[in-house]
């Protein structure tokens, strides 16, 4: 691993790191490789249905007798949650490398972004597969496909795949066009980096669906079905919900957020509500805790190769283990009506999962909660977790076909989602006072072996600022240092009024950025303590100050010094419209979600159109759990 990755270091190394967009050779490479991966898939699709492919038939006759499900659903079905992990396994990497190293050369820049590349192509094959497979015959489709002239049935969660997939897709040439117009604007909230997690999301949750939509054309229940290989399909879908949120708070998790701290106790609450609420009314007791070992099991194994083997500062991670206990926990009380239960579940994760969460962040995340967090975070992570658990609550009652009738469930996801996207305003603004100075000395100065383990020069800080109430009770007060070969991380020490030290050497050598950062309630500001020089960019940088002697520095709003390389010169005016715009596309995608989720609720209970055969791996699957049955009494 190591040869490998001092293999891609050295294409790095052979050129200057662009500032805007990638070099021309790797548009090229890319957008060849994945046009004649295109050509060859359709070519594929068109032999396939005019009666050819026959070893692509004999494999798709294999996997219907492996999993009892048709070929038009469980190859691409499986093949894209497959290619959705893989996608997030590469970003998260990738996430890391962007801390450690910097920006990069382009997509065939650094090892990380192979594996997300294939995976988000991937995942769009699986999209046009998925519509390509169906049956040209409605009556061997599902009762709720969609009809499309000339191309025959389209399955209903093969269309918010397809759609879902190609919108990810499409973010990586608009993200080199975005670099281009901006500069690279190193944050993950960026409008192209959303298209990326909310179409992983959407095409995820849409190759789930499309495994239920199989099951019940061929006359299975998939939801509380018995067997271990239809009753997961509730688990991989709350699964992927849960790989969202987890990326969602990535910055969070690293300790390089750009963003108010009150977004990681939001999105905790609203997540792990409307993740496990959903896991809980599709797949029944346990539902939670089997949506956990899905998801869980393959962040950790993210984590500790990000960590270990791949050489590269790893993410913190939350656990979800107390919302899927508090969920649970409230479950035991019969619930008539699940939107009831899901708000109960929001409240009980605004509370005690709180709690639960600000001993977490204390154990392991690099910016532990503040007492001071809280006056804010609890009526937040309340109102964030009742709207979703209510949101997870009405997904699940949707896709089991029991949706109340009338317009009370839309008025409600309607009231839901206004609320969460409330949340998300308040969240979202944030102040920079003019005037504000912070003074820094260096002391001690040395040569030492730094997180990325290079030797270069550190030293002892002491840090001031002229409005001492931005320190006392913040949010954090700490020195971090990126992109220099490694993540340095120190929260300062109070030694008097307003004035901190930190508690280990801070890396002032080489490429290392290093600042102090300061949050409280809205107010984000950074103080340069050493920043390199970059001509690339136009950046003048910050010089150390000499031992000895103090530096005072004009403390500057948070982003300034993240994202030095954002040009100035651009149209600032259309970064806010492009924002919105992108999320207004994420959103449409939930809305088309929710719409799917309503179309395939409506085979629940009748009868299958598809004869498929019982699955091998189903029946095997039965056979252990009759065993089990027999060896331990279950109550009934």
């Amino acid at each position: 691993m190591s040869t490998f990755l001092a293999a891609a270091e050295a294409v790095t190394a052979a050129g200057a790191k662009p500032a805007g967009g990638a070099p021309i050779r790797d548009i090229l490479v890319v957008g060849v490789g994945t046009n004649v991966l295109t050509v060859l898939l359709i070519a594929l699709i068109v032999a396939y249905r005019r009666g050819g492919a026959p070893r692509f038939r004999r494999f798709e006759s294999a996997v219907e007798r492996a999993v009892g499900l048709p070929g038009w659903a469980a190859i691409p079905g499986f093949g894209a949650i497959g290619f959705a992990l893989l996608t997030i396994w590469g970003a998260t990497w990738d996430i890391g490398l962007h801390i450690d190293v910097g920006r990069d050369e382009g997509p065939l820049g650094t090892a990380a972004h192979y594996p997300l590349l294939f995976g988000l192509f991937g995942m769009f094959l699986m999209g046009v597969l998925s519509i390509g497979l169906a049956p040209r015959d409605p009556a061997k489709s599902s009762v709720v496909a969609f009809r499309m002239p000339g191309v025959g049935t389209v399955p209903a969660a093969g269309a918010l795949l397809a759609s879902a997939s190609a919108f990810a897709m499409a973010g990586f040439p608009l993200d080199d066009v975005w670099h281009r117009i901006f500069g690279q604007d190193v944050t993950l909230w960026g409008p192209t980096h959303t298209m990326f997690i909310g179409g992983v999301l959407a095409a995820g949750a849409g190759a789930a669906l499309l495994l239920a939509e199989g099951a019940r054309a061929s006359g299975s229940e998939p939801f509380r079905g018995r067997g271990v290989l239809r009753r997961p399909v509730a688990a991989v879908l709350a699964g992927i919900f849960l790989y969202l949120w987890t990326a969602a708070m990535h910055e969070f998790n690293w300790g390089v957020p750009q963003y108010r701290e009150l977004w990681q106790p939001l999105l905790l609450a609203f997540g792990g509500a409307q993740a496990l609420v959903l896991a809980r009314v599709l797949g029944g007791r346990g539902g939670t805790l089997a949506a956990l070992g899905i998801w869980l099991p393959m962040q950790l194994a993210m984590v500790l190769a990000i960590g270990g083997p791949l050489e590269t500062t790893a993410p913190a991670m939350p656990l979800f283990i107390a919302e899927a206990l508090i969920i649970e926990a409230i479950a035991a009380r019969r619930w008539n009506d699940p939107v009831r239960f899901g708000a109960a579940c929001g409240v009980g994760v605004g509370t005690l999962g709180l709690a639960a969460n600000y001993g977490w962040s204390h154990v392991v995340m690099p910016l532990p909660w503040q007492p001071s967090l809280l006056t804010e975070a609890i009526p937040v992570a309340i109102a964030a977790g009742v709207a979703g658990g209510v949101l997870g609550a009405l997904m699940a009652q949707a896709l089991l076909g029991n949706l109340p009738s009338g317009r009370r469930p839309l008025a409600i996801a309607v009231l839901a989602s206004v609320v969460a996207v409330g949340l998300g305003v308040n969240a979202a603004i944030t102040e920079a006072p003019s005037g504000v100075t912070g003074t820094v000395a260096l002391s001690n100065e040395r040569e030492a072996v730094t997180a990325g383990g290079d030797r270069t020069t550190v030293a002892d800080l002491t840090f001031s600022t002229n409005r001492p109430d931005l320190t006392t009770d913040a949010d954090w007060v700490y020195v971090l240092g990126w992109q220099g070969g490694g993540r340095y991380l120190n929260r300062l020490k109070a030694v008097g009024d307003g004035v901190f030290r930190t508690t280990e050497p801070v890396p002032v050598g080489g490429e290392w950025k290093s600042f102090v950062r300061v949050a409280k309630g809205r107010v984000m500001l950074s103080a340069p303590v050493r920043m390199p020089a970059d001509a690339a960019v136009d950046f003048a940088g910050f010089a150390a100050p000499a031992v000895g002697t103090t530096a005072t520095r004009t403390m500057l709003r948070d982003t300034k010094l993240m994202q030095i390389e954002r040009k100035e010169d651009g149209p600032t005016w259309a970064w806010m419209p492009a924002m919105l715009l992108v999320l207004g596309l994420d959103l449409s995608l939930w809305v088309f979600m929710a719409f799917i989720s309503v179309r395939i609720g409506r085979m629940a209970g009748r009868p299958g159109t598809i004869d498929t055969p019982r699955g091998l791996l189903v029946d095997q699957a039965d056979r252990a759990l009759d065993a089990a049955r027999r060896r331990i009494p279950t109550r009934a």
